[in-house]
């Protein structure tokens, strides 16, 4: 494979709109932002390999396209005796480290060798792990769907349980429910990080120290991955255990905890410690209910880190009630949701080993395992069929010949 800057292939305006029918493509997740009416500098000579340049994300693309930045190179094959397809399947095998910031293409990956079977055997291996990757990508599908579905059910019990739905109307005691603020609940505090010029303070691992990654465990956060030392905690605020971390900075604003240990936490994350005479694991469910969740979103700033103060926190509402009446809610939605996080966690476990699958596909490709003899013995009919030796003498005479051609004349 060679490369073409993207250069001429920019989008000059990006006023995307779906009715337009150029795509503008980058290599990562998102593949296409959008849709340009740009009718100059269009990439039309395909089938290639769109790779960005430093972090080795890369797409296979068929159609015409236009591209949203520099920071990427677009791969052409030179030689019609390597399947371009087979080509991006080869690169999503190679697990390069990409930490550094460098320019992946020309001092990595253009260097590496891929195995090189007969023209024949080349599509059928295309052709096999489309089947195999499609039929992947159909179970993947139902997995996520199913996993949305038991997300509604599980907004539907806190839904119901917070409207008192699970107390019987003639035994709920009216008095004692009401909306009160955040700031009623207990005591509201705001993390803070210890310096990491003092080695003291990360010493040891006497205490946990919570950041967003860490609230993943939900209603049982019981580790995290940084820790502090006696004298770390003394620098930063400590929260008591049973105590609800709430995130309200960034990206993942709103993603809620139950600690069972207390510790240390950082300052993208809000806690509240609740008073006796209320159930933590009554206001955690609140607390991850749409309806509380929808209040932090309206009330957090509207910028592109989304950032929700500590003011505005505490005035946000949550419903209580007696706590005997706290207990039984808990119960309730206890005895309706683990039904509910044992397929959950059935779920997340055939998505990893989805991926896993994808990766055991393209090794099986490339360790020459993917076909059938049956298969192979038909790729050996096909009038384009010769050995692999002689496939690879095709491409080294051609590389050759390109190569005279460029030499200056005497």
């Amino acid at each position: 494979m060679d490369y073409v800057q993207p250069t001429n292939y920019i989008i000059k305006i990006t006023n995307y709109n779906d009715s337009y029918k150029i795509p503008v493509l980058t290599p990562g997740k998102t593949f296409i932002k959008g849709y340009t009416n740009e009718t100059k500098g269009i990439f039309s000579e395909l089938p290639v390999i769109i790779f960005d340049d430093f972090t080795t994300a890369s797409k296979y693309v068929n159609f015409k396209f236009k591209v949203k930045s520099s920071a990427m190179k677009i791969l052409v094959p030179t030689s019609d005796y390597v399947n371009v397809k087979l080509t991006y399947y080869f690169m999503q095998v190679l697990q390069e480290i990409n930490n550094t910031h460098k320019r992946y293409w020309i001092s990595i990956y253009s260097k590496k060798l891929i195995p090189i079977a007969p023209l024949p055997e080349q599509r059928a291996i295309v052709s096999k792990i489309d089947q195999l990757f499609s039929e992947l990508d159909n179970g993947i599908a139902n997995l996520k769907a199913a996993k949305d579905k038991l997300e509604i059910y599980r907004q539907a019990v806190l839904k119901k349980a917070f409207e008192g739905g699970f107390i019987e109307k003639s035994k709920r005691s009216k008095d004692n429910w009401k909306k009160v603020k955040v700031k009623e609940l207990g005591i509201i505090s705001t993390g803070t990080t210890p310096s990491k010029k003092n080695k003291n303070y990360y010493l040891s691992r006497d205490f946990p120290f919570y950041k967003p990654t860490d609230l993943n465990a939900g209603k049982n956060v019981n580790t995290s991955i940084d820790a502090l030392s006696e004298f770390g905690i003394k620098a930063c605020r400590y929260v008591p255990p049973n105590s609800i971390l709430v995130t309200c900075i960034g990206a993942t604003i709103g993603k809620t905890g139950l600690i069972k240990n207390g510790g240390g936490f950082n300052q993208q994350i809000n806690a509240i410690a609740p008073f006796e005479k209320y159930n933590p694991e009554f206001i955690y469910y609140q607390a991850i209910s749409f309806q509380f969740q929808e209040q932090i979103k309206n009330n957090a700033s509207a910028t592109t880190l989304p950032i929700l103060n500590k003011g505005k926190f505490l005035n946000l509402e949550m419903i209580i009630c007696s706590k005997e009446e706290q207990h039984q809610i808990v119960q309730e939605i206890e005895t309706r949701l683990s039904v509910c996080d044992n397929l959950l966690t059935t779920i997340e476990y055939s998505l990893e080993k989805s991926e896993a699958l994808r990766q055991s596909i393209l090794k099986q490709a490339f360790e020459g395992r993917l076909l059938s003899e049956k298969e192979l013995d038909t790729c050996k009919q096909q009038p384009d069929w010769e050995p692999a030796e002689e496939l690879l003498k095709r491409i080294k005479n051609e590389n050759k010949q390109k190569k005279s051609k460029e030499k200056p004349k005497a």
